[in-house]
């Protein structure tokens, strides 16, 4: 882990900045870590995603959790601030985001 980063707030901007991610190297924009854009984080792309895995194989979230994570991660804004947004997305999002800043929390990323 690096030592000159710049810390997260909190999960919320963790997976806002993982989606945002994930989209540029799909795009071919991201192919080492010298490619990261802005400020230095104190984890990687990876990290995140071993998190995230490793969470939903012990079932502290689901598939509809993640599906309401991405769609709204890639969106680039919480369900909450969006009228078109279901209930259940936004309990979802809610308990998704709850269930990783626990996580974070306890590897040391928030």
């Amino acid at each position: 882990m690096r030592n000159d980063y710049e810390p997260f707030e909190n999960a919320e901007q963790v997976w806002f900045w993982f989606c945002g991610c994930l989209m540029v190297r799909e795009e071919g924009g991201l192919r080492s870590r010298g490619d990261y854009a802005g400020k230095p984080r104190k984890c990687e792309i990876a990290d995140i995603y071993r998190i995230v895995k490793k969470m939903r194989l012990n079932r502290q979230i689901t598939r509809r959790h993640l599906r309401v994570m991405m769609k709204w991660g890639q969106l680039e804004c919480p369900p909450y601030y969006d009228c078109r947004a279901k209930r259940s997305e936004i309990r979802l999002w809610d308990e998704g985001l709850h269930a990783l800043e626990i996580c974070l929390t306890e590897k040391g990323i928030l």
